[in-house]
C-alpha cells in the first residue's frame, strides 16, 4: 500500500512539474527579445520594488504617525518572510529555470534557489501590511498590482518558474494573516475574567 501511495504522490509531482514547465515555456522569451521587449521586461522585474521602497521611504517620512507605524510594519514583516524564503530555499533548493536548462535568463541572476520569489514576496507582504490600515490602503492596492507584472516579466525573463510566483503568495499570505492576527490581538479590547 506504501509503494502505491509514493506512486501517486510521484505521479501529482510529475504532473504539476509538467504543468509549470509548460506555462513558463508559453510565457518565457525562448529566443532574444528585441531591445524594446528586453527593456521594458526588466523594468517590470524590478520595477515596482524600487517603487515600492520609495513609496514605503516616503510613508516613514510622513508626519503621520499611524502611517509611519504602517511601513514600518510592512517592512519588518517582508524581512521575516524573506528570512523564511531564505528557510525554504535550504530545504528545497530548487534551481533556477536558466540553471535547469528550461530556457535562456534575459538578465544577470545568482544561481540560487528559485522557490519561492523574494522580489514577489517582499511586494506582496507589503501590500498586505498596508491593506491592513485603512489609511494606507490605497497605496496597497497599487504595490498589490505592481506585482503582476514583476511576476510576469521574471518568468518572462527566465529567473522563475510560474510556481515560484505562487510560493511568493502563498508566503505572503501567510505574513499577512500573522499580520492581520497581530493587529486584531492589539485592537481588541480587554474584557475582565
Amino acid at each position: 500500500m506504501r509503494a502505491g501511495s509514493v506512486t501517486i504522490k510521484a505521479d501529482w509531482v510529475m504532473h504539476a512539474d509538467a504543468w509549470d514547465l509548460r506555462l513558463f515555456q508559453a510565457v518565457h522569451a525562448a529566443t532574444q527579445p528585441s531591445p524594446v521587449a528586453l527593456m521594458v521586461a526588466r523594468i517590470l522585474a524590478d520595477g515596482p520594488a524600487l517603487l515600492t521602497a520609495a513609496l514605503l521611504i516616503g510613508l516613514i517620512a510622513v508626519p503621520c504617525g499611524e502611517m509611519r507605524v504602517s511601513a514600518f510594519r510592512a517592512a519588518g514583516l517582508a524581512v521575516a518572510a524573506l528570512m523564511v524564503n531564505g528557510l525554504i530555499g535550504l530545504l528545497w533548493d530548487r534551481p533556477r529555470p536558466f540553471v535547469a536548462g528550461a530556457g535562456p535568463a534575459w538578465i544577470a541572476h545568482a544561481a540560487t534557489s528559485s522557490f519561492p520569489s523574494n522580489h514577489l514576496t517582499a511586494q506582496w507582504v507589503i501590500a498586505g501590511v498596508l491593506l491592513l490600515d485603512r489609511r494606507t490602503r490605497p497605496w496597497g492596492l497599487i504595490v498589490a498590482v505592481l506585482g503582476l507584472p514583476m511576476a510576469w516579466a521574471r518568468v518572462y525573463l527566465g529567473v522563475h518558474y510560474p510556481s515560484d510566483m505562487l510560493g511568493a503568495l502563498g508566503v505572503a499570505g501567510l505574513a499577512m494573516l500573522s499580520a492581520w492576527l497581530v493587529i486584531r490581538r492589539r485592537t481588541r479590547p480587554l474584557t475582565p475574567p
